[in-house]
């Protein structure tokens, strides 16, 4: 409240006095005279005249009162130019925030899209260069996580496509994973039929579990007669089985 508003309030209630009933004594507009009030305008000499007989009070403090509520006005308005700088100051922060974090996670982004490129182009490297292209289709049997029984064996089939350049021919398909006790008993590997380009075929590989339970993963890939492998970039088949204790 500006010292003018707070001087006619005292008057008001003193008095006994409405608001409205002031403003007719000062014989101006309720508008001017809130103006008048709040500091947004300076009283003209009738309304100072005015304000000096409901006040009840002389020039001198009319004119300290007047100087007092334009310096009221001038801090209000300080006080909200702080306050909206503030704000933009705290959104700003915010904004800041919001940035670095868009910043890492499209840096993250590309990161791991340059890995993809570079591990597709790995692939692409091989067909280019041998003309050999691999497709896994599905499992056909024996899903990965099925449980099976210790000391049974089953019969786990791939079904592949080659969409290379040229046939698979006297190719096998290794097992990688090492002979363990603890694993599923197969061979170490199987020859594989000629596999004309565009041609799907189904791979099928004999296993017997362990004779304890757990987790049995083996891993095979395709290789040439010397032994290495056709398809090195490529994630190789796999066979993944839960061996529980009872029959199933």
């Amino acid at each position: 409240m500006t010292p003018l508003r707070d001087s006619v309030k005292r008057v008001s209630d003193t008095k006994g006095l409405s608001v409205k009933q002031i403003v007719n004594l000062c014989e101006c507009s309720r508008s001017h005279f809130y103006k008048v009030l709040d500091g947004q305008r300076l009283p003209s000499d009738a309304l100072q005249n005015k304000l000096m007989q409901v006040l009840e009070i002389d020039k001198v403090t009319l004119e300290a009162l007047i100087e007092a509520t334009q310096q009221s006005k001038e801090q209000l308005k300080n006080t909200k130019v702080q306050g909206t700088n503030q704000k933009h100051l705290q959104q700003y922060k915010i904004n800041s925030k919001l940035l670095a974090c868009t910043l890492v996670l499209l840096l993250t982004a590309i990161a791991y899209l340059l890995f993809q490129e570079n591990q597709l182009s790995n692939s692409q490297k091989v067909e280019l260069q041998t003309g050999f292209a691999t497709k896994f289709i599905k499992d056909v049997t024996i899903p990965d996580g099925t449980p099976i029984a210790v000391n049974t064996s089953f019969t786990k089939t791939w079904r592949v496509q080659n969409i290379g350049s040229v046939p698979w021919q006297d190719k096998r398909l290794k097992r990688m994973t090492p002979q363990d006790p603890n694993l599923c008993y197969s061979v170490d590997s199987i020859a594989l039929p000629t596999v004309k380009p565009g041609e799907i075929i189904d791979i099928s590989i004999e296993f017997t579990t362990p004779r304890y339970p757990g987790t049995c993963r083996t891993d095979w890939k395709m290789v040439d007669t010397s032994g290495n492998l056709i398809f090195p970039a490529k994630k190789a088949l796999y066979s993944i089985v839960h061996v529980v204790e009872e029959k199933l």
